[in-house]
């Protein structure tokens, strides 16, 4: 029997069983998004039992005691003491510049994911501004890719149900600086082709909104194997995605087609 504990993944433990939804969502109120399903799909897939414990302000064993209850075989961590001490010690590390606040609650309250918008205000504001988001919950899939782009970040909860997060630019990481190639053999867009003709999945993003296109690519680039890739049709090169494929053992390549269209074949390493 498969033993799952705090680095499990949320998604992983509900395919076993989808009553961990609603075991999950009883938990904490911040843990309802996960009965959304379009939430759900972008959440869960990268959110470890820690990471949701964070998220929800409970310790991991609380979710791991809750789910042990519906029959899964668990491990218990004695970390959740020092991921406090860890969030507390953040503080000393506050900007001093400008902040400019983005209060998602209303978007999700609408039932749509803040992503695009939190996206276009960091492309918004200037490098002598900081962005606090307000929500209710720490979005932790946002972060982890942040995190990859220079910014760091810092999670108070002023209120119950209110969580607010300041994402503060590093200064030795402009926005300025060039997007970071992961094409580790160098090949052109023609050498990628030829050497995976016919052993290549495509998948079309170009009709998806924000932050769907991401999604579907992390999702189909998991399916792919050695000596295979992935020929993706997308509006323009996804910055935010380059990280996530370095992180994952992935490289590609970019041909422009026009300012709307651009193809991408992606590969492992």
């Amino acid at each position: 029997m498969i033993i799952i504990d705090e680095h499990s993944k949320i998604s992983d433990i509900i395919d076993r069983n989808e009553d961990a939804i609603e075991i999950i969502a009883m938990i904490n109120s911040d843990f309802k998004k996960l009965k959304n399903p379009f939430l759900r799909k972008i959440f869960a897939k990268r959110v470890s039992i820690l990471e949701a414990a964070n998220i929800g302000g409970v310790s991991s064993d609380k979710i791991l005691s809750e789910l042990s209850k519906i029959g899964f075989s668990v491990q218990y961590s004695h970390t959740a003491q020092k991921n406090k001490i860890k969030q507390k010690t953040k503080s000393n590390q506050m900007s001093k510049k400008k902040t400019i606040t983005l209060d998602v609650r209303p978007i999700l309250e609408s039932g749509i994911d803040p992503f695009k918008e939190i996206m276009a205000k960091l492309e918004e504001i200037s490098d002598k501004e900081d962005l606090l988001i307000i929500n209710t919950f720490e979005p932790i899939p946002l972060l982890n890719i942040l995190k990859d782009k220079g910014y760091q970040y810092e999670t108070t909860r002023p209120s119950p149900g209110e969580v607010h997060t300041l994402l503060i630019k590093e200064e030795t990481n402009k926005r300025t600086q060039s997007i970071p190639s992961v094409n580790k053999k160098d090949w052109s867009f023609e050498d990628a082709e030829k050497a995976f003709e016919g052993k290549m999945t495509k998948v079309d993003v170009r009709h998806l909104e924000m932050p769907m296109p991401m999604v579907a690519v992390l999702e189909e680039i998991e399916k792919i194997g050695i000596g295979e890739a992935l020929f993706v049709n997308h509006k323009k090169l996804p910055q935010y995605l380059i990280p996530e494929l370095e992180n994952r053992g992935f490289v590609f390549v970019s041909q422009g087609i026009d300012d709307q269209n651009i193809n991408l074949i992606i590969y492992k390493s």
